[in-house]
């Protein structure tokens, strides 16, 4: 899914990764939350029921599966599936609640504590301790530059938190 564009059917994750960004006019992201198997994107609900185009960009982070849901079925299963109707209620709550996070942590915390936070969020969403990035992706992904990245990164390198690789960073132990 790419900004700008009309969303068809509501997404609902079985197997994958996926990362979900918000981008600006001049092509900058910001990464918002991972999607989940069990779980759908919310702005998907909104924008497929809405006829509205997509604010964010998504990314397959390997290879993923989806149940396809039309989007004539949407208002049917609100009012007719309480199941789906709760589904729907929770992953508002959960999205808006991870957009608070990512709010909180640009507006309250230095951008190395939101490298930490990126550093365990990645572990943690692939179950590897082994994240494949450039520094440059780590940058757009949190708004930042290259450098700054690059700075933090080789400091925590330094501390024995993490180990530099070429497109990689082995994560040792963030606490």
């Amino acid at each position: 899914m790419e900004v700008g564009q009309y969303i068809k059917i509501v997404p609902l994750l079985t197997k994958g990764l996926i990362k979900v960004f918000r981008e600006d006019e001049e092509g900058n992201e910001l990464f918002l939350y991972y999607v989940y198997p069990g779980q759908a994107c919310a702005i998907s609900f909104v924008c497929s029921a809405r006829e509205r185009i997509s604010q964010v960009r998504v990314e397959t982070m390997d290879e993923c599966e989806f149940i396809m849901v039309p989007i004539d079925r949407m208002d049917p299963w609100m009012k007719g599936y309480k199941g789906w109707y709760y589904f729907v209620l929770e992953t508002f709550q959960m999205r808006f609640e991870e957009l608070l996070k990512t709010l909180d942590s640009i507006a309250f915390h230095n951008m190395d504590e939101r490298l930490l936070e990126y550093l365990r969020k990645g572990v943690a969403a692939t179950g590897d301790n082994v994240i494949h990035t450039t520094h440059q992706d780590i940058a757009y992904e949190l708004n930042s530059s290259r450098e700054v990245i690059s700075r933090l990164l080789k400091k925590l390198e330094q501390r024995g938190l993490i180990k530099l690789g070429r497109n990689q960073i082995l994560v040792k132990n963030l606490g």
